[in-house]
């Protein structure tokens, strides 16, 4: 059934059917009105591939197959699977309650068939009635999906408003995914709609519609950096790191920051948001991550790697002499040898063939950039960096074979001997 036979259809409904509800008030391009619910065979419907609820699980999958088409059987099984996926445990709850209590929430479909809000329950209707273990007299009811049938004139900018509304505003029942938000807010973005539209839509506050579109941006940015624009599913429980990276750079970018180093607006904080995209995907502890990023303060002015400049000049040196050095395979050359393949699973098999290269070196001068600037933040207390020292030079084995044959250790041992020396006649002068 094509889009033209299930606008005739719903039509037909609207003349013809008695509603099963009446009275129900809808804000409809910018007015409120009233109207009806119907009782509609499923059969007739199509889902909505772009529900809210799924779009980082679709836009991921069409970056790798193709663009889903809900007329499509072999699409809609797909569309059905992302759904349940999303939530299964509600999902079997919800079940549940719709085969024994019947629909107690409507749904909203346009004039041609598609359902804008109410995917979740329509696809749950469905799998009840294809299951073959239940018993088909406890069943009949879930052939239909009582919903507002939208006016004709419904266009693509009011069907994302009510989406939006009823999924993620004052009626939102079902928590969404945390990347999800994000990418509602650049979906409506694209399609014209202001900030302060969004978040009216959204139930939240023009800045964090603003908000949300910044780290989404810098979410995007990330992505175009590996190759794997549009596949969304590779920011999984990334959004700490990229709210706390994004705050830090619009800082920085703004300038005026309390006893900071003159750094380049422009390369210096280029650098550094490179380096954080690295250190995000080698999956650094977020508590470790705020050691790079962190802005000076008064009280604290070497707050970070990136607030002391001669700590950063050599950290990031080394930083891009290891990422630079490493080759990978591309995103599309594994998708074209792997048309079939898990597309989260073969983007994680390449993170951690980079990760396998780059994870010792990037952690070593990691930590060792940091000591340094846990020295220079502790310069006031000698006892402690003595202390420190001690314990240091205590832990070494000079049992293994390493502490005669590596060139360095000599080298580095004249050194230390020579400063306990120098410090040694300071203290007695």
């Amino acid at each position: 059934m094509n889009a033209e036979q299930r606008k005739a259809e719903l039509a037909k409904i609207k003349k013809d059917s008695k509603p099963v509800m009446t009275g129900v008030k809808l804000t409809y391009h910018g007015e409120r009105e009233t109207f009806d619910v119907y009782s509609i065979p499923l059969s007739i419907l199509t889902y909505n591939p772009y529900n809210g609820r799924i779009g980082a699980e679709v836009k991921s999958y069409e970056r790798q197959h193709h663009v889903l088409d809900p007329d499509n059987a072999e699409d809609v099984v797909i569309i059905e699977k992302f759904l349940w996926d999303s939530k299964p445990e509600a999902n079997e709850r919800t079940k549940k309650s719709l085969l024994e209590d019947h629909q107690q929430r409507y749904g909203i479909v346009t004039a041609d068939g598609k359902i804008i809000d109410g995917n979740r329950r329509a696809s749950l209707l469905n799998n009840i009635w294809r299951d073959e273990s239940i018993p088909a007299n406890t069943k009949q009811h879930t052939q239909f999906f009582e919903a507002i049938i939208l006016p004709i004139d419904a266009d693509r900018k009011e069907i994302l408003r009510l989406e939006t509304t009823y999924q993620m505003g004052e009626d939102a029942k079902v928590d969404y995914g945390p990347i999800e938000k994000y990418l509602k807010a650049g979906d409506l973005r694209d399609e014209g709609f202001t900030d302060s539209e969004i978040a009216s839509f959204m139930g939240v506050k023009a800045k964090d519609v603003s908000w949300y579109l910044r780290i989404l941006d810098l979410m995007n940015e990330y992505l175009d950096n590996y190759g794997y624009t549009g596949i969304y599913t590779m920011l999984e429980e990334t959004e700490d790191p990229f709210q706390k990276l994004e705050a830090a750079l619009r800082g920085y970018k703004g300038g005026g920051i309390t006893k900071m180093w003159g750094y380049d607006v422009e390369t210096d904080v280029s650098d550094l948001k490179a380096i954080a995209f690295d250190y995000i995907r080698l999956g650094l502890d977020q508590t470790d991550f705020r050691d790079i990023i962190r802005k000076p303060t008064k009280t604290q002015t070497d707050a970070s790697l990136f607030a002391n400049e001669d700590i950063w000049r050599k950290f990031s040196e080394d930083h891009f002499a290891t990422v630079e050095s490493v080759t990978e395979q591309s995103v599309d050359d594994i998708i074209r040898d792997n048309p079939d393949g898990d597309l989260k699973r073969l983007m994680r098999a390449r993170d951690n063939a980079w990760k396998e290269k780059v994870s010792k070196a990037l952690y070593e001068n990691f930590n060792s950039s940091r000591d340094k600037l846990n020295n220079k933040q502790q310069a006031a207390e000698p006892m402690k960096l003595l202390q420190k020292a001690y314990a240091a030079l205590s832990a070494v084995d000079t049992d293994q074979p390493s502490f005669k044959s590596d060139s360095g250790v000599e080298s580095y041992l004249e050194e230390i001997i020579e400063m306990a020396k120098k410090y040694s006649e300071i203290y007695n002068s």
